[in-house]
């Protein structure tokens, strides 16, 4: 797991005796459940968020990316043995009794910037620039394959298929795309989520993955979904198939 990959930054700048108070910081983080299922109540959702945030050296940086892993904006973080500096910004962070971290940001340099507010297994709080916070659940990165079929067939008359191994994604609203522009197919793009829902309903987690086309990214024409506990979800459309698996399963980048 990458997730303690923080850790030892976090104790090189630690005083020999002192205890890291930020722990488990690295990953990737989104704020795409909080977003759906504002939405499905009748909600104001905030903007839809996502922070990977990666060790680098004696520091880590904080990444703000897109639905697709682009990072739109990248900042170092510099561990201190109480908290972090993000830019001017000083942030002072506390460990709370259930292992969680609270940070409280310094009087000035903080403000009209996204800042942690709280850390814990589960994901990041974050407060936006403009005040309101956001609650960002933790990703579990995934690896898939997808393969689209070609609109034209092979010299031989068989189906043609585009086919891409090895894509990166993870499971808090991250999407894929493949075919599109001169590939000969269309485009096709998948969206994984670990979905929980809220009470009362009686539906049960699922891992759950969804295909779009570029011209509605915001209805599936598909989907299917697992126990949140296996390993491995696909589909097949005819079109257009994918297969995607946690990461910590993958080997030799087979799914």
């Amino acid at each position: 797991m990458i997730l303690l990959a923080s850790l030892p930054l976090v104790l090189m700048a630690a005083p020999a005796l002192a205890q890291p108070v930020v722990l488990d910081a690295t990953g990737t983080f989104t704020n795409e459940e909080q977003v759906y299922f504002d939405g499905e109540a009748g909600r104001t959702p905030p903007p839809w968020t996502g922070v990977r945030i990666e060790a680098r050296g004696d520091a880590l940086v904080w990444q703000r990316i897109d639905r697709f892993g682009t990072v739109l904006t990248s900042e170092t973080i510099v561990p201190t043995p109480t908290g972090w500096t993000i830019g001017p910004c000083m942030l002072t962070a506390r460990k709370d009794a259930d292992g969680s971290t609270s940070f409280l940001p310094a009087a000035t340099g903080c403000s009209g910037r996204p800042l942690p507010v709280r850390l814990d297994a589960q994901g990041l709080t974050l407060r936006l620039a403009d005040g309101q916070q956001t609650s960002l659940r933790r990703a579990r990165p995934v690896t898939c394959w997808m393969s689209v079929r070609r609109s034209a067939p092979k010299p031989d008359g068989s189906e043609d298929w585009l086919f891409q191994a090895d894509m990166k994604t993870h499971d808090q609203g991250g999407r894929l795309r493949l075919g599109g522009g001169d590939s000969g197919a269309p485009e096709a793009i998948i969206r994984i989520r670990n979905v929980v829902w809220p009470p009362p309903t009686r539906n049960r987690p699922s891992i759950v993955l969804y295909v779009f086309t570029p011209d509605d990214l915001d209805r599936a024409v598909a989907y299917g979904w697992a126990d949140p506990g296996a390993v491995r979800v696909g589909i097949n459309q005819r079109w257009m198939q994918a297969s995607c698996t946690l990461a910590s399963f993958t080997l030799n980048g087979a799914e």
